[in-house]
């Protein structure tokens, strides 16, 4: 859960992602609220205090080397694809009903078409 500090009225001395909610709204959050004026840098740099659980072990295990960073860690914008990658939500119901609606075999291998409807 994306928790915030409203008793301290500071909000990023509490904001916290822990990996089980949608990472986009968290993302929204620290780059908006957060770490609103500063450079990605330094967003890079403070993003690990502000995960917990399941996310920060991802960090750890994705970015880290003998416990210290690795270069990619300093990479604000590949760190928020990889979190994105793993940690956003999936497709919405209606995504998923307006894809199988479209779905459609018109020719071609088959077994790719069958693999295809399988994932919808």
């Amino acid at each position: 859960m994306i928790t915030t500090g409203a008793a301290t009225n500071t909000p990023s001395e509490q904001t916290t992602f822990k990996g089980s909610e949608d990472a986009r709204n968290f993302f929204y959050l620290y780059e908006n609220v957060v770490t609103k004026s500063l450079p990605d840098s330094e967003r890079a740099e403070k993003i690990v205090a502000y995960l917990s659980d399941a996310a920060f072990e991802f960090y750890f295990d994705r970015f880290t080397l003998d416990n210290a960073p690795i270069q990619e860690a300093k990479d604000y914008g590949l760190v928020k694809e990889v979190m994105l990658e793993k940690f956003s939500a999936q497709e919405t119901e209606s995504e998923i009903m307006r894809d199988a609606l479209n779905l459609r075999y018109d020719g071609g291998d088959i077994p790719t078409f069958l693999s295809r409807a399988e994932k919808v």
